[in-house]
């Protein structure tokens, strides 16, 4: 497997390049970046070229997949260039500005037979799978994501961009209730309740969604208060809760609290870099043609940030 990086963002530097390095059977990455290669420590493992322009690396690249890492303005025009030229394509979230896009670069994919899957890759972390495993029947989740205000000069101040928090931190919010209810929820109801920088973009939300059965999702999300990643979840007898759900140190042991009526414990989950096994299920499903998996999570979570942002009275 060869993998074509658009993007040395920050993200790529610090959580993905790594967890690409523990990968068997990547065999090269390449990567694409118009300006942020000059300060850059290219690591002794890496194999593969190095590009200038996102065009030039489209044509002269050898590899399988491309995984765009651009601000959000820029995902959707260079993940259909990719399909056009017959890469397999992940790429960052909010893959996409808007469900007619989704739609349409879905279209495209499957057109071209090719894979398009978008990174929301908290839920590949093992503590959720370990926190799934004392929650057969979750009826009640809240869910923080706020962060400090970022510096001025940050994309997300900027509309253009694709700025404001309910795209930056909206597909954490939609993705809570597909990964741990299975559906999507029967209603959405948000506020925004800050702007900020100087085109007055949402810098913080709250979010009420409603499922079958009594279920919900309530949450906060932003950046304009002090830092929280804060997950819990009820059941009829049992709740559980952990800290640093969304974004982790690889290096972190992370504690699953489970509370119930007469007993209290800590479970450890293991430290490890979410891109490592998004990557591998990404893989895995290239090489075996198919990525159904990717394309009904991407086209959901895009369904629901459309209702998301429309209740929230945002275009």
């Amino acid at each position: 497997m060869r993998l074509l990086i658009l993007g040395l963002s920050n993200l790529v530097r610090r959580r993905v390049l790594p967890a690409l390095q523990e990968i068997d059977g990547l065999d090269r990455v390449d990567i694409a970046s118009r300006r942020g290669a000059t300060d850059w420590q290219r690591p002794d493992w890496l194999s593969g070229e190095i590009y200038h322009e996102y065009d030039e690396a489209l044509q002269r690249s050898s590899a399988d997949a491309v995984y765009v890492s651009l601000v959000n303005s820029e995902h959707g025009r260079w993940a259909r260039a990719a399909l056009e030229r017959g890469f397999n394509v992940v790429v960052d979230k909010p893959a996409f500005l808007g469900l007619d896009e989704t739609a349409r670069t879905l279209d495209l994919a499957s057109k071209h037979e090719r894979c398009l899957a978008e990174a929301t890759v908290w839920a590949y972390h093992p503590q959720i799978n370990l926190m799934k495993t004392f929650q057969d029947q979750p009826t009640r989740i809240s869910v923080a994501f706020s962060v400090p205000p970022l510096d001025p000069g940050n994309f997300r101040y900027c509309r253009s961009l694709g700025g404001g928090s309910l795209w930056d931190l909206g597909p954490y919010a939609v993705s809570v209730g597909r990964v741990f209810f299975g559906e999507p929820p029967d209603t959405i109801d948000c506020r925004v309740l800050s702007v900020g920088g100087d085109e007055n973009v949402e810098t913080a939300f709250s979010m009420l969604a409603t499922y079958a059965g009594g279920r919900s999702v309530v949450g906060h999300f932003g950046f304009d208060t002090a830092y929280r990643n804060h997950l819990d979840i009820l059941s009829h007898d049992l709740s559980v809760e952990a800290d640093r759900v969304f974004t982790i140190p690889a290096d972190v042991e992370n504690e699953i609290r489970i509370r119930s009526a007469t007993d209290s414990q800590l479970k450890k989950a293991p430290a490890a870099n979410a891109f490592r096994p998004f990557f591998e299920r990404v893989f895995q499903a290239i090489e075996a043609h198919d990525w159904r998996g990717f394309s009904s999570d991407l086209i959901a979570d895009a369904e629901s940030l459309q209702r998301l942002r429309d209740a929230a009275g945002v275009v």
